[in-house]
This record gives C-alpha cells, structure tokens and sequence, in this order.
C-alpha cells in the first residue's frame, strides 16, 4: 500500500473534505489525492505547488483550517516537529496528520546531509520527530509498515491523560531507533491492522 493510498483510504473512510500537503515534489502524490479541498505548500518552483514558500512561511500567513495533513517537506527532525504542531494547529476537529519516511531502512538513509543522497533513497530523521509525536501527543499515533513507514497521528482518539514522558530528539541514535522496533516501542503496524482499524 502507498503513501497516496493510505491518505485517500482515509479521507474515503472518514469523509473528509479538504487536504493540505507539505512538500508536493513533482506533484507525484499531490495530483493522485481525490478531495473537494487541496492545497500544496513548498518552496521548491519545481514542485509546482499552490504556495511556493516553506512550511514555516505558509503556517505564519495562513489560517485555514484542513481535515487532513500529509507532511513530505524537509527530512529533519526539528522542521518536521515544527510542522506537526503546526498542523495541529490548524487542524479540523477529529482530523488526521499523515507522516512519510518514519522507518528507514538502514542507517544511511536518516542521516541529515541530503547533499550526499540526492540519487539515493533518503528519509531523513523524520523518525525522531514521529517518535517525540509517538511518545508525548495525546493522540492516538502509529506508523503503517509501508512505504518507507506512513505515521498517523488520528485526533479523533484522545488519551484521558496527555503522556508525560519527554523526548530529545537531538540525542537520538539509529541503535535507539533499532531497539525501539525491537522492543514493540515505536507504534508499527501492519497494512492489514491498519485496513481492519480504518474500515
């Protein structure tokens, strides 16, 4: 299952109507997205977004609100953070927040130098950021095991509690990111948990 296919699933099952996605690189999944609403942010003139500026820009000057969000923009943890809590804000009541490049694959790929990987496969740390969401939002938060890890953080299931623990993400290493998949720590489910949770 794909990234463009885990985001229409949801917007089907739940109805929603408008859709905001940070990073639209070539419009690949931008143009698949079925929705009466849509609107792409990135700075890139290449990606052939309605707002051509980063993230950070379009939260400062826009107040619109969306059901859903899929963030693909910068591959760095504290940009993504910043990009989940500004979704947030700005989230319609019971909305949802889709997260792509959680599970690298190996060591390489999360590193920050996106210099060095521009004709490989990148994700980027994203997962730290994911995991920070996974371990202090209030909400119910996963990440599908599907291409390169889709995190959902779904508003719509609220702990009685928000959780207390903190994490930094800065002091992160792959070897915790490893350990935390071992130890059933990091929120992955299958794509047929996911199907049966979302139907």
């Amino acid at each position: 299952m794909t990234r463009t296919e885990i985001i229409q699933h949801l917007i089907d099952i739940r109805g929603y109507k408008s859709y905001l996605e940070i990073g639209s690189f070539r419009n690949e999944n931008f143009i698949k997205i079925r929705i009466d609403k849509k609107t792409s942010v990135d700075p890139d003139p290449d990606a052939y977004a309605n707002y051509q500026m980063t993230s950070d820009q379009y939260f400062a000057e826009n107040k619109d609100k969306f059901d859903i969000y899929f963030i693909d923009g910068l591959h760095q943890h504290d940009q993504v953070w910043r990009d989940i809590r500004n979704s947030l804000e700005h989230l319609n009541n019971d909305g949802i927040i889709v997260l792509h490049d959680c599970l690298p694959k190996n060591e390489r790929m999360q590193i920050e130098d996106f210099k060095s990987h521009q004709h490989e496969e990148w994700t980027g740390d994203v997962w730290k950021a994911y995991y920070k969401a996974y371990s202090e939002l209030q909400y119910k938060v996963q990440v599908v095991d599907t291409d390169y890890g889709c995190g959902i953080i779904d508003t719509k299931f609220l702990y009685p509690e928000g959780l207390s623990w903190k994490v930094h993400m800065e002091d992160l290493t792959y070897d915790d990111f490893l350990r935390l998949r071992r130890d059933d720590k990091f929120g992955v489910i299958s794509v047929a948990e996911f199907l049966e949770r979302y139907k």
